[in-house]
C-alpha cells in the first residue's frame, strides 16, 4: 500500500522554505506524479496493526511530529479502534541528541499507552519496540511497532560482537568444565623418566649403549645456567611469560599454517606448559593418540598448571624432563652425555646445540648428524638475537665456535652391536606408540633382531666393499633380512660404517630398483589371468633394445623373467596394463609415488629397500602381506608385579596382534611368481647367488650406468628373505647385479649355516 505523507501539524513552527524544500527533495522523489521516499535514504518508520486479526500498515517518518488517534480530521496516523482515543498520543523527534529519536508520549488518553504490562506517560523509541495502545490483554488493542534498523556496518558489528560474545561465553564454560576434570597438580604426578631398555632377539643382550640406569634432575632453576632457559623460550615458547599455558595467537598461526599447506605441513602451535602437561599427564588425563581432543585436554591441563606453579617453576620442571634422544632425559643427563659437562657449564653455542634437539631428537642429532644439528643451533641463536636476549656479537661469536662433543660416548654409541638395527627401533617405535608416548621412556623393547645373522651381514657388506668396491666402484652398501612367515626384520646393515655414517640406506635412502622392480609387473599380468607360458616378441620397442638373449624371435614369460628382458618385461606390463602394475606394487608394500610408465616398469621409480625386501617375501608367503617390523613386543617398565622380573611387566605392544597377515594377491600367483624367481638363480641373471644350504630364489637388478646394484633373494623352506644393494650415495658403479648377488651368496652362506 502506499505510504500517506502526513501534513505539517499547524502548531508546529514551519522551517524556512528552502531549508524545507532542500529536506524533501533528499528524502522523497516524484514517480508519476506522485511523492515517494527515495528509496536510497534511510528513514524510520511506523507499523500500525489496528487488531491481531488486521494486516499492518507502515508509515515512513519524514517529518518531526505526527498525532495518533481515532480522529480523522485532527490525526496524521488514524487508527480505528474502539480502544483508542480521538488524540491518543503523539510522536515528536527530538533533534537534540547526537542521532535524533522519536518519543511517544501519551496525550491523557482514556485507555494509555503500555509496553507490556506498564503504562506509560512517554518513551524513547528503539529499533522494533511494540507498544500498545490499550491494555495489552484487551484483544481491540491497536499495537504499533518503530522500525528503525541501523546502517548494515552497525548492525555487522553487533552480529559480530554478539557471536564472539557467546562464543567466548561457551568457550569460557567449556573450559571451566574440563579443568574441572584435570587431576590435582600438588603434589605433582609421579612420572620419573627412565630409559629404553632394548634387547635383541635372544632377550637378554642390550642393544641400548648408553646405560643410563637412573635419571637425576636439577634442584634449583640456576642450576641449568645462563643459555638453556633462553635457548629453550626462543625456539619453544617466545610467550611463555605472559600467556596461560596457551598462546591464542600461536593457536591462530598453527590453524592458518595448517589450512594454507592443505594437511602438507602441520603445526602443533603447544607452549613449553603444553608439552609439560602432556608429560605430568600423558597417560592418566590428556592421552598420546594425535587427536583433537587429547589437545583440548593438554591445553586445559596447560591452564591449570600455570595457575598452579610460577612461571619459573614450570620451565624447571620441563627443563628436567625434556627428551634429547638415545633414551635421555632432562638436560643435566643430555649435556653429560653429548658435552661431558653440567648444564651450567654450557657454552651458549652448545646450549643452543641441545635445544635444537627438542623437536626431533633421533634425528637432529650431533652425533649422527653434526651439520643438521648446527644448522638447527644457528636458527635458535639468530633467534635469541632477534628476541634482545643476547646480542648480535655474541651470537656471530657462538655460531663460529667449533663444538666440541664428547667422544668417548660418542664412540661408545655408535660401537653398540647393531647400530643401524638400532637407531631404526626408534623410528618404528615412533610409529607405533606416537611420538609423544615413545618419548616418556621406562619402556623395554623386545626386538626380533638375530645377532648371528647380523654379524654375518656387516661382515659380508664390510668385506665386499674392501674387497670388490675398488675394482666394481661402489662405497656403500644395504642388506635386509626379514622373515617371511611373519615380518621379523632379523637384521638391518644400513651401511658400512655407522661411525663414518649414521644414514640409514636400508629404511631411508630412496634408489632406483632396476630390474627387481620387474616382479610387479609379471605378478599383475598372471593376476590379470595371463599364462606364464605366454610368449611375447624381442624385437625393439619404443627405444628399449631388443632381448639380449632371446635373438629376434619370442620368449616366454618364464624365461623372460629369469633372463631378465626389458623388451618383454614392458610387453608383459602392457598387457596387465601399468595401473595395474602400480596396484600390483601398492598391494606388495611400496609406498613410493610410481608413474605407470614402462621407465617404472624398468625399476626407474625410486624406492625403499626394506620395502622391496617385504614385497618378496610377501610373495615367498604365498601372498600374505606382513610389514616388516623390528619390535617384537613393547613393556611398561613403569608398571612391572615384579620389577627385577621383565616378564611381569604389562605389555602395551605385541607385534603377532598387530602386524596380522593380509593376503594381498592370490596364493597361485604368488606360487607362479616363486618358480619364475627360480628360474632366475637356477638358470638367468642371478646364477651367481646359489648356495649349497638350500634353494635359492630372487631376482638381479641393474640400474642405468650401474648407478644401483640389486639382488633381492629368498630361501623359502627357511622362510628367510634378504635384499642387498650396493652402490654410492653419490655416482655411477661399473659394476653389474652379478656382484649383489654374490654378496648375497657369501653372506647367506654364513647366515643360513
Amino acid at each position: 500500500m502506499k505510504s500517506p505523507q502526513p501534513p505539517q501539524p499547524p502548531s508546529q513552527p514551519k522551517p524556512p522554505k528552502s531549508k524545507l524544500m532542500t529536506q524533501i527533495h533528499q528524502l522523497t522523489q516524484v514517480v508519476n506524479g506522485v511523492l515517494k521516499i527515495n528509496p536510497k535514504e534511510r528513514v524510520p518508520k511506523l507499523e500500525v496493526r489496528r487488531s491481531q486479526k488486521d494486516k499492518p500498515e507502515i508509515y515512513d517518518l519524514v517529518g518531526d511530529r505526527y498525532i495518533l488517534g481515532r480522529s480523522t480530521g485532527k490525526c496524521d496516523i488514524v487508527v480505528q479502534t474502539p480502544l483508542v482515543s480521538q488524540v491518543h498520543a503523539q510522536l515528536v523527534r527530538d533533534r537534540t541528541k547526537k542521532k535524533a529519536q522519536f518519543i511517544l508520549q501519551d496525550q491523557d488518553s482514556t485507555n494509555g499507552i503500555y509496553r507490556d504490562k506498564q503504562r506509560l506517560k512517554s518513551v524513547p523509541l528503539r529499533h522494533k519496540m511494540k507498544i500498545t495502545l490499550g491494555p495489552p490483554e484487551l484483544a481491540e488493542a491497536a499495537t504499533i511497532r518503530y522500525l528503525d534498523p541501523p546502517p548494515w556496518y552497525i548492525r555487522t558489528v553487533q552480529y559480530t560482537g554478539i557471536g564472539i560474545g557467546a562464543i567466548a561465553g561457551m568457550m569460557i564454560l567449556a573450559i571451566g568444565y574440563e579443568l574441572s576434570r584435570v587431576p590435582d597438580l600438588k603434589p605433582l604426578p609421579v612420572t620419573q623418566q627412565g630409559p629404553v631398555e632394548v634387547l635383541a632377539g635372544d632377550n637378554i643382550k642390550r642393544l641400548d649403549p648408553t646405560d643410563i640406569a637412573n635419571h637425576t634432575e636439577y634442584a634449583t632453576f640456576a642450576e641449568f645456567g645462563q643459555f638453556i632457559p633462553k635457548a629453550v623460550i626462543a625456539s619453544e615458547d617466545t610467550s611463555f611469560y605472559w600467556n596461560i599455558g596457551v598462546d591464542p595467537v600461536g593457536v591462530a598461526r598453527a590453524l592458518v599454517t595448517n589450512v594454507r599447506s592443505r594437511g602438507e605441513r602441520l603445526e602443533g602451535a603447544s607452549t613449553v606448559t603444553q608439552q609439560l602437561a602432556r608429560n605430568l599427564l600423558g597417560k592418566t588425563y590428556v592421552g598420546t593418540d594425535d587427536s583433537a581432543g587429547r589437545k583440548w585436554r593438554e591445553a586445559a591441563a596447560a591452564i591449570k598448571l600455570t595457575f598452579t606453579y610460577n612461571k619459573e617453576e614450570i620451565l624447571r620442571l620441563y627443563l628436567n624432563r625434556a627428551y634429547a634422544g638415545y633414551g635421555v632425559y632432562g638436560f643435566k643427563d643430555a649435556a653429560k652425555l653429548y658435552f661431558g659437562k653440567e648444564a651450567s657449564e654450557l657454552s651458549l653455542s652448545e646450549a643452543a646445540t641441545l635445544v635444537g634437539l627438542l623437536p626431533s631428537p633421533e634425528t637432529i642429532n650431533p652425533f649422527k648428524n653434526k651439520n643438521l644439528a648446527i644448522e638447527y643451533r644457528d636458527r635458535i641463536l639468530n633467534r635469541m638475537a632477534e628476541l634482545g636476549m643476547i646480542t648480535d656479537k655474541d651470537a656471530e661469536r657462538a655460531r663460529r665456535s667449533i663444538l666440541i662433543l664428547n667422544e668417548a660416548a660418542k664412540t661408545k654409541l655408535q660401537g653398540s652391536v647393531a647400530p643401524y638395527y638400532y637407531s631404526y627401533v626408534f623410528e618404528e617405535l615412533q610409529d607405533i606408540l606416537g611420538d609423544n608416548f615413545a618419548r616418556e621412556g621406562n619402556l623395554i623393547v623386545e626386538t626380533n633382531l638375530d645377532l648371528a645373522m647380523q654379524k654375518a651381514s656387516d661382515e659380508a657388506l664390510r668385506d665386499a666393499v674392501a674387497r670388490e668396491g675398488g675394482s666394481y666402484g661402489f662405497s656403500q652398501g644395504a642388506i635386509v633380512t626379514v622373515n617371511s612367515s611373519d615380518g621379523s626384520l632379523l637384521t638391518m646393515t644400513g651401511g658400512v660404517d655407522y661411525k663414518a655414517s649414521q644414514f640409514n640406506r636400508a629404511s631411508q635412502s630412496l634408489r632406483q630398483s632396476g630390474s627387481t622392480f620387474k616382479l610387479f609387473s609379471y605378478a599383475a599380468a598372471v593376476d590379470r589371468g595371463i599364462s606364464p607360458s605366454t610368449t611375447y616378441s624381442c624385437s625393439s620397442l619404443s627405444g628399449i633394445t631388443g632381448c639380449h638373449n632371446g635373438g629376434s624371435g619370442a620368449i616366454d614369460m618364464y624365461r623372460g623373467f629369469a633372463l631378465s628382458e626389458n623388451v618383454v618385461a614392458v610387453r608383459v606390463a602392457e598387457a596387465a596394463g601399468f595401473d595395474n602394475v602400480v596396484k600390483m606394487a601398492k598391494n606388495l608394500g611400496i609406498t613410493a609415488k610410481l608413474d605407470a610408465s614402462s621407465n617404472m616398469v624398468l625399476g626407474g621409480n625410486e624406492v625403499k629397500i626394506l620395502e622391496m625386501a617385504g614385497a618378496y617375501a610377501t610373495v615367498v608367503n604365498e601372498g600374505r602381506y606382513i610389514k616388516p617390523h623390528a619390535i617384537r613386543r613393547i613393556l611398561d617398565s613403569a608398571d612391572c608385579q615384579n620389577p627385577k622380573d621383565r616378564q611381569t611387566c604389562r605389555v602395551i605392544f605385541d607385534a603377532s596382534t598387530f602386524f596380522k597377515p593380509q593376503q594381498k594377491i592370490d596364493a597361485g600367483v604368488a606360487s607362479t611368481m616363486v618358480d619364475m624367481m627360480r628360474g632366475v638363480v637356477q638358470y638367468g641373471t642371478g646364477r651367481s647367488a646359489a648356495i649349497p644350504q638350500g634353494t635359492v630364489i630372487g631376482k638381479t637388478g641393474t640400474t642405468d650406468e650401474g648407478r644401483d646394484l640389486w639382488f633381492i633373494g629368498a630361501m623359502p623352506r627357511r622362510n628367510l628373505v634378504t635384499a642387498v644393494w650396493l652402490g654410492n650415495d653419490e655416482g655411477v658403479t661399473n659394476g653389474s647385479s652379478a656382484v649383489a648377488a654374490k654378496v648375497w651368496s657369501d653372506y647367506m652362506r654364513q647366515a643360513a649355516r
